[in-house]
């Protein structure tokens, strides 16, 4: 969002420079202003201005990204119009349409966003990568001031009595450019790039925390809406733009049927649909705003509109839709506008071909069959609809092909629409589809609480034998307790007796007890119930939502029941633990991880140095790494190595019998002995060695080196 701001700002005074000033005026302020951008590099960030935790980190961030790379962004952000506009002011025979050098800046934009993680973070330290921005800075500066050169010398004659020339002579009388802007024209210019900018964002948030939690994934949906970009603005053929209006309803009612209906499909066919939809309604949308692109005289505004409808993405998934809903609500409506505006023809996209009292009783109906039909199918027992020998022939599972049927109507009936040519009641029929299917989605789920902050959204649902209570970040567990009043003190999930954790706890009890204890990484408090008298735990949370759930005993009781002394102390643990006495803690457990966001500065050579000044000497670390995408094994074993600890790492199974959840866990400590009889068990082995893995850093980490391919 702060980027999508920044690039606002730079195509705003990008417009306000070329309309108010001459070519050589130009100039020379856009090199002022590109001199000025080096007072901030290289780039680096102030540690004053870093959260504390305790509140919502929003301002903090922006401040420093903001005083950190803000300047140098925006006045690159200013240079692709700018360009443009002097381009158009040439003698060139492609300056009447420059439009096409925005799909070389995004070209450019997309290698840079696959060689960052694949070239340049695993080769270069973080210093050496600002020091070598610095240096690409300054040579595109240098370029800049050749185009600006160059347009100066080889200005059109045929310049518009609106141009200002600054005193140079103009021989030869042109016909002015007579075209003007109106609303309509910058109403539909910013919905047209709000659209796949909140969509874009919308699905990669969806993807990454309810269907799976892949670290980097962010990197594709972005790529695919940057290609759009660059296939739309390099003169798409108009054949290609109408194939793609055609595609776009399919692909949405095929996304929509598949994303709320059981089918069983495989996850991996999920997210290709996602995504393949997301493309499409960026090609549609982007390929319509290069459609209505004004003439060179309104090149500036028109870039100005469409950076100002992304930036309202930007805000609308950001800032708003975390206040406003209580799940990933943004996508969904995402996908409603998509259908809504789906340009079927040539006439504008929100104007129907009958009167609005006509559409608004159909769409009445539409809204109150496909809500009543909804609740009647949902509703209805699979025994009433005699399925079940069905289900069984198909080898479904039982209710399968009951919700098959309850989707599968309803999407060819929106589908159907289309047909009969009624964009508008399709995209009214898509959004009765998609909020049925999120209302009556969660009808048979009971939801004890549901929170989301800006670390995402909090799910704490009882489960449908009644017996237990789990919190849920997407699809990530965080923790499950019972709630029979009996066992309720007994940890499950990865924290189970008969797991990693139970081992250490077991391994140092009476005599052995460590009696100091940070947890950084609090969840619904779990480890709590490890707690003896005589105990000291100190848990370490990021989120005041999760301190809100762990601590509410209507929902989680671990802490309530722990029998040992306890607190939170809210912040990032990085930052809070320093100030805990040297050598104050006898055991810290490392818990931090949260969808698919690794904890890099959690798992740096610095942060254990921290970690190892904080435990006694006889201390022990221990690490959880559970993670289906990243091995952080080899990463644990060089950290041990460089900071002269030895380890032990335990995968365990799970086992649903008893509420156990396979989990990985590392300790590490000083010496061999203080392991106990860990460091002799044979499920506790060595970590995997490899020996291209580089130590991780502050200012050095490779996430890529070790994901499980």
């Amino acid at each position: 969002m702060f980027f999508q701001a920044m690039l606002l700002a730079g195509y705003g005074y990008a417009h306000l420079l070329s309309t108010k000033a001459g070519i050589s005026k130009q100039i020379l302020i856009q090199t002022i202003i590109l001199i000025l951008a080096c007072i901030v590099l290289p780039a680096g960030i102030s540690h004053k201005l870093i959260p504390s935790g305790e509140e919502n980190p929003i301002a903090s961030i922006l401040l420093i990204l903001l005083t950190s790379v803000g300047l140098p962004f925006f006045v690159l952000s200013s240079t692709a119009p700018l360009l443009q506009k002097w381009f158009a002011s040439t003698g060139h025979p492609s300056a009447k349409d420059p439009y096409f050098l925005y799909s070389a800046s995004n070209i450019g934009s997309i290698l840079a966003l696959i060689s960052y993680p694949i070239l340049i973070e695993p080769g270069l330290a973080l210093a050496d990568q600002s020091r070598f921005w610095m240096a690409g800075y300054l040579t595109l500066g240098i370029l800049t001031l050749c185009c600006a050169y160059l347009t100066w010398r080889n200005l059109s004659v045929c310049l518009g009595k609106n141009e200002n020339t600054d005193g140079q002579d103009v021989t030869e009388t042109c016909m002015p450019d007579s075209s003007i802007t109106n609303f309509k024209d910058r109403f539909f210019w910013t919905i047209l790039a709000f659209v796949p900018s909140s969509l874009m964002l919308g699905v990669t948030t969806f993807l990454t925390t309810d269907i799976a939690a892949i670290p980097l994934f962010w990197i594709i949906p972005l790529s695919l809406y940057l290609f759009s970009f660059i296939i739309v603005f390099a003169k798409m053929p108009d054949m290609l733009h109408r194939i793609m209006i055609r595609m776009l309803p399919v692909s949405l009612t095929v996304l929509v049927f598949l994303n709320y209906a059981d089918t069983g499909m495989a996850k991996w066919t999920i997210f290709v649909v996602h995504l393949i939809n997301l493309f499409i309604v960026s090609m549609v949308f982007h390929g319509e705003l290069v459609r209505r692109r004004p003439s060179t005289k309104h090149l500036t505004e028109f870039y100005l509109w469409m950076s100002f409808g992304g930036v309202l993405g930007g805000i609308f998934n950001a800032l708003i839709a975390p206040v406003m809903f209580n799940t990933v609500a943004e996508y969904p409506i995402a996908l409603f506008l998509s259908a809504l505006l789906l340009p079927l023809s040539s006439k504008d996209m929100l104007y129907p071909s009958k009167g609005w009292r006509s559409i608004s009783i159909y769409a009445g109906s539409l809204i109150f069959i496909g809500l009543l039909s909804f609740y009647l199918i949902t509703r209805w027992p699979v025994g009433n609809l005699k399925l079940d020998w069905i289900n069984e022939f198909l080898g479904m599972e039982r209710g399968t092909l009951n919700s098959i049927l309850t989707y599968g109507i309803l999407a060819l009936l929106c589908f159907l629409l289309v047909f009969l040519k009624r964009p508008l009641l399709f995209g009214i029929g898509m959004g009765t589809f998609i909020l049925g299917a999120m209302v009556f989605g969660d009808w048979d789920k009971d939801i004890a609480y549901r929170e989301r902050s800006f670390f995402g959204v909090l799910t704490a649902t009882k489960e449908s034998s009644g017996k237990f209570i789990r919190l849920s970040h997407g699809i990530t567990q965080h923790g499950k307790q019972s709630l029979d009043p009996v066992i309720r003190r007994e940890p499950l999930t990865y924290y189970h007796r008969q797991g990693p954790v139970g081992d250490l706890f077991s391994e140092f009890s009476r005599q052995k007890n460590k009696k100091r204890i940070a947890v950084i990484g609090l969840g619904i408090g779990t480890m709590a119930s490890y707690g003896k008298p005589g105990q000291e735990f100190d848990f370490y949370e990021i989120d005041h939502v999760v301190k809100q759930v762990a601590t509410n005993p209507a929902l989680f009781t671990y802490l309530q029941d722990c029998r040992a002394d306890w607190k939170i102390i809210l912040g990032d643990a990085r930052l809070k633990i320093e100030s805990a006495p040297a050598h104050y803690y006898d055991l810290i457990v490392l818990d931090a991880f949260t969808s698919d966001a690794i904890p890099v500065h959690l798992l740096t050579k610095e942060a254990f140095r921290l970690y190892i000044s904080k435990l006694n000497k006889n201390g022990l670390l221990l690490v959880h790494i559970s993670n289906k995408y990243i091995n952080l094994q080899p990463v644990l074993d060089k950290l041990s190595s460089d900071t002269g600890l030895v380890s032990r790492v335990r995968n365990d199974d799970g086992n649903d019998e008893i509420e156990k959840y396979g989990s990985t866990w590392v300790v590490l400590a000083r010496e061999e002995a203080d392991l106990g009889r860990l460091a002799r068990d044979n499920r506790w082995k060595n970590l995997e060695k490899r020996h291209s893995i580089r130590a991780w850093t502050d200012d050095f980490s490779n996430i890529l080196s070790v994901f499980k391919w």
